[in-house]
């Protein structure tokens, strides 16, 4: 692949009864604020030249998918698929990226927001080579800052901006290296989910990724979201509020870190083979 040379995109979103859950209002403000800054990206990155949007709505039984198809200004194609039944987050952003003919892969939640110049700062990190000393390494993956409403004390804002995947860019290669995201039941029982911290780790351990201050996307709040239920975590000084979490839970998180200890050590063995 050439350094310079990143020109198609796929932007995936899973999405599950948002309709009914948030709002068509609020789905509507996310879809167009994807199509802005595809549009944004068109105008100054007209070498991206191939882009597509991939909604999978994951066993939605409302009018998730009607919106969708009447609500997307088409600034790139659709492909909205239905799945018969709910699969989790995570199965269905694995299947959104199998189906992505993009070379760099781009994710949003169907109630947050992208801002105008997201896809195409991200795209045009994407496309620099890193410094001579690390030559002939290339960033796999880039971040962006992130925009929330409420306040948030300064290390849980940067733990966010580290392990959400709303502000994140991968490369296609670096995605199918480390397996996608979980999709062990554990994820979907536990309190928290914790899907996207696993592929953060995972991520972070195999590939070059670069960091902008500039905040491109927003990540909102709504009632009984894995965000709200942290809110008073996430304004504190870390380890001054606990996590409200059962002895269920307290298992499930033990379980998750296992999972994540155990992926992590075949994907070393496989790097060490040089295996892609």
């Amino acid at each position: 692949m050439e350094l310079a040379g990143l020109r198609s995109f796929s932007i995936v979103m899973p999405a599950y009864n948002v309709v009914s859950q948030r709002g068509e209002t609020i789905f509507r403000e996310t879809l167009e604020s994807i199509a802005a800054s595809c549009r944004y990206l068109q105008r100054h990155f007209p070498y991206a030249t191939e882009g597509e949007f991939i909604l999978i709505s994951d066993g939605s039984t409302d009018r998730t998918c009607d919106v969708a198809m009447a609500g997307w200004p088409n600034a790139v194609p659709l492909q909205l698929v239905g799945l018969p039944t709910n699969v989790g987050i995570a199965a269905a952003r694995n299947i959104g990226v199998r189906l992505a003919k993009g070379e760099v892969i781009f994710f949003c939640d169907a109630d947050d927001l992208y801002r105008p110049e997201h896809l195409f700062l991200a795209l045009s990190v994407l496309n620099q080579p890193l410094p001579a000393p690390y030559a002939p390494a290339y960033f796999g993956a880039v971040r962006t800052g992130v925009y929330c409403r409420d306040r948030l004390h300064p290390y849980w804002h940067q733990s966010l901006e580290q392990t959400l995947v709303l502000n994140l860019a991968v490369r296609r290669e670096v995605h199918e290296f480390i397996g996608g995201f979980p999709e062990d039941e554990v994820f979907r029982q536990f309190r928290y989910g914790a899907e996207d911290v696993a592929y953060a780790y995972w991520l972070h351990q195999f590939c070059h990724t670069a960091r902008l201050e500039q905040r491109t996307v927003e990540y909102r709040r709504f009632p009984n979201s894995f965000f709200d239920r942290q809110l008073k975590k996430f304004q504190a000084a870390p380890g001054t509020v606990a996590d409200d979490l059962d002895e269920g839970d307290r298992q499930r998180e033990a379980q998750i870190q296992e999972i994540m200890a155990t992926r992590l050590q075949e994907l070393q063995a496989k790097a060490a083979q040089g295996v892609a």
